[in-house]
């Protein structure tokens, strides 16, 4: 073992691939930002009185005792992700050098050892020959110029020895010196994530309880989802698709680590499932907001048409600016909101609340004095083309029933392993 002349490190290879831990760094990046953005929105939730007044206090509750732990983690893995991504760099370099040059260094101190060696013997040989006894004969001059030849041959080869090991050495020590501050500076990076964030609970307990909240969050959503409509439905769906992905991603990141399996990965990947198939399925289908402005604007422009034009010399007709005004607010009182809750069974077969609220409100026109305008009859066409088939709705109510009992069973700690999947998992 080959230690350095001047601080005594240890000529070595440095462990870790600079590239994984540059990756690894920047998944806990990006999870950090993910989490931070869906702590952001629980936060919304839980301030907000509109989501309370609708009987959503539970999930403002929830939401505002969630949002602060995920915060916190979300601080922790930014910084911790960041200081393994600074780290990784100065890895990188000091390995970038010292790695293909380790065999050249102890080659050089096996040169400078050899010389060092050579010299001694040279000395050596020159102090005999000058140290004659008196019975022995006087060294020759040519006796002298050889030991004097092979001594200063000895010095020159010493010299270049030398200076060639201690470069390679020095420039060894600053690498080794570089990358030894930045392990110690990660140390202290990854001690003040903890510190910084205030939950200092071990890394991966933390990331199994930080499931466990999500599920239960996920499963207070999934009841919500399924009974209340537009407007809060679009949230609730992007909080739902948020954290969704959120758990995927934390299980990917157990699994990179070794501390899940495939299968594991596979049932985090289940919880997409509603929102993939039911946009797939749903493509092309009109949104709520559409069809309401649609038809109010047919009715306010049917109301508007059939008003006298005003003229001043015309007591009757003084009222046609101000019920031109009015008509938007006619057709809307015409054409009322379909309502907030639905039937949760309608909305697993239609992959969301909206298509109950459509039908509603287009039921609600055609028994109307309005049903017979060209822009409501289309807007009810388009309703009724965008209804699920019946294939349609089997995978429907398949993935959202999937999603509703795969979030139970990770609450209830009963979730089964998938065959095979459960066997895959990184040493």
């Amino acid at each position: 073992m080959m230690r350095s002349p001047n601080r005594g490190y240890e000529l070595r290879r440095l462990e870790g691939e600079s590239y994984e831990i540059w990756e690894r760094g920047d998944r806990l990046v990006q999870l950090g930002e993910q989490m931070d953005s869906t702590a952001d929105t629980l936060s919304t939730i839980g301030d907000s009185s509109i989501h309370r007044s609708k009987g959503t206090e539970k999930l403002a509750e929830m939401a505002s005792e969630t949002a602060a732990d995920l915060a916190a983690a979300a601080t922790r893995y930014d910084l911790t992700g960041r200081t393994l991504r600074t780290y990784a760099a100065a890895l990188g370099m000091a390995q970038g050098w010292i790695h293909p040059r380790i065999d050249d260094i102890e080659a050089a101190e096996l040169a400078y050892q050899a010389a060092q060696e050579a010299r001694a013997d040279a000395v050596s040989a020159h102090d005999r020959l000058e140290s004659v006894l008196p019975w022995e004969d006087k060294p020759t001059d040519q006796q002298r110029a050889s030991t004097d030849a092979d001594m200063s041959q000895a010095n020159t080869a010493l010299t270049l020895a030398q200076e060639n090991r201690d470069e390679l050495w020095e420039q060894f020590e600053t690498r080794f010196s570089t990358w030894s501050d930045a392990y110690d500076d990660a140390m202290d990076g990854i001690q003040n994530a903890m510190d910084t964030a205030g939950n200092n609970d071990g890394f991966w307990e933390f990331i199994d309880n930080a499931l466990d909240v999500i599920a239960v969050v996920l499963l207070v959503l999934t009841v919500l989802a399924l009974v209340i409509g537009a407007p809060i439905a679009g949230l609730l769906g992007a909080i739902m698709l948020g954290l969704a992905a959120l758990v995927l991603a934390l299980n990917l990141l157990k699994f990179a680590f070794g501390r899940a399996t495939l299968s594991d990965v596979a049932w985090a990947a289940v919880g997409l499932l509603p929102f993939g198939l039911g946009r797939v399925l749903s493509r092309g289908a009109p949104t709520l907001s559409a069809v309401m402005r649609t038809s109010r604007g047919a009715i306010t422009q049917s109301v508007r048409s059939s008003l006298p034009a005003f003229r001043l010399h015309r007591w009757s007709t003084w009222g046609t600016p101000w019920n031109w005004l009015r008509a938007p607010a006619h057709a809307r009182g015409a054409a009322p909101h379909p309502g907030v809750f639905v039937n949760p069974f309608r909305t697993m077969a239609n992959g969301g609340p909206q298509m109950q609220q459509m039908e509603r409100f287009v039921t609600g026109l055609r028994t109307s004095q309005w049903s017979e305008l060209a822009g409501v009859r289309q807007t009810a066409a388009l309703v009724d083309a965008a209804r699920p088939t019946v294939a349609q709705a089997a995978v429907n109510i398949g993935s959202w029933s999937t999603f509703f009992a795969v979030d139970v069973a990770d609450i209830t700690g009963v979730r089964p392993d998938i065959p095979l999947l459960t066997e895959v998992r990184v040493p």
